[in-house]
């Protein structure tokens, strides 16, 4: 059989939750990265028989997707944690959803050539998301969230997870590509 494939960058971004999810189920799967400045995506990305040809990317036997949440449904529904009732998976849904949204907020901080004014407002209204996440998830939200900061505990300490996070492709940084103003390159902040 043959082994499914994910393609992403080779940093964390849009991808990192697809690799948790993959590893959390034991998914014997391959990582396949492409490197920022390099030329094998471009040659390749037409090649491998996908609609929107994109990263990331996931093809497992017929099945060829990209877009991540495109991927984590497709994935979630075949591992079964996309809810069992019609509640819970609209529940799923609306924190996808959620989750989109304030990754494209951060991402657009993040990226932007206006990056050193945007970013206090960010973090400015951090409090709010997060408690609004505290609300939804009940006592699930990092020092003035406990309930985040134990989720995030409990997460790291999945045993389903451990040989990936102590694996070479595993990557703590950056999050985002070069092109962004934090979290893009150079070395991590000490709290991450």
């Amino acid at each position: 059989m043959v082994k499914p494939v994910l393609g992403y960058w080779d940093l964390r971004g849009m991808c990192e939750s697809i690799r948790y999810l993959l590893h959390y189920k034991n998914v014997d799967f391959v990582d396949k990265r492409y490197v920022f400045g390099q030329d094998e995506w471009w040659k390749n990305k037409f090649n491998l028989g996908l609609d929107f040809p994109n990263l990331p990317y996931y093809i497992d036997g017929d099945v060829k997707l990209t877009q991540s949440v495109a991927i984590l449904r497709y994935l979630a529904g075949k591992y079964g944690m996309d809810g069992k009732t019609d509640q819970q998976k609209l529940r799923v849904f609306l924190a996808e959803q959620q989750s989109a949204d304030f990754r494209e907020k951060l991402r657009s901080v993040v990226v932007s050539d206006d990056y050193e004014k945007l970013k206090d407002g960010f973090i400015k209204n951090l409090p709010d998301a997060f408690n609004l996440w505290k609300d939804f998830l009940g006592d699930a939200i990092l020092d003035d969230f406990p309930t985040l900061k134990a989720y995030h505990s409990r997460i790291k300490n999945l045993p389903e997870l451990q040989d990936y996070f102590n694996s070479p492709t595993y990557r703590r940084w950056p999050l985002f590509g070069p092109m962004a103003k934090f979290g893009g390159g150079g070395d991590p902040p000490d709290h991450l």
